[in-house]
């Protein structure tokens, strides 16, 4: 039997998509890049980067989210989130035939939701630079900006120890 495993990566798990054969290699699934605290705080504002180049059902988000480095989130994890997008306003849901296959639920990135993640981006950028000058104290913080554009976001951050924080990319979302 062939060693299936001898081009595996550390860290990196191959995965097909539902419906493949067993064999059929469609994606890698990678460890996530960034504490898990972080992850679940981001989590939102990842989704919305993700459905930023267009509409996406679910298992597509998880893809994304996944090439992005926030690995390969559960249903459990991924779909409260959407749900909660959709709640405020941030994303849209509609049924759409499937391909070949049961109807999937498309998830859309409203306006609102557009200016939500440019809102937060902005306050990643802004923390992200008083985290690389906080040894200087040259940087200021608009904690307030911060606290309204991404109040999840702020409040775990604010549990994360000043050290562990190093090398989030705002670019990440």
């Amino acid at each position: 039997m062939p060693d299936l495993d001898r081009d595996a990566k550390p860290g990196v798990e191959r995965v097909g998509a539902p419906g493949e054969a067993a064999g059929e290699v469609h994606e890698e699934r990678r460890e996530p890049r960034w504490p898990a605290t972080w992850i679940r705080a981001l989590l939102p504002s990842a989704v919305l980067a993700c459905l930023e180049p267009g509409p996406l059902h679910g298992y597509g988000i998880g893809r994304a989210l996944n090439t992005r480095g926030f690995g390969s989130p559960k249903g459990g994890s991924l779909y409260p989130v959407l749900g909660k997008l959709e709640d405020s306003g941030a994303i849209t849901a509609q049924w759409v035939p499937g391909p070949s296959g049961p109807a999937r639920r498309q998830y859309t990135l409203t306006p609102a939701g557009s200016t939500q993640l440019t809102q937060e981006r902005a306050a990643l950028a802004e923390l992200t630079a008083a985290l690389s000058s906080a040894s200087t104290g040259s940087a200021e913080v608009d904690t307030a900006v911060l606290g309204a554009a991404a109040p999840d976001t702020a409040a775990a951050l604010d549990t994360a120890a000043p050290d562990t924080v190093e090398g989030v990319s705002p670019h990440a979302l």
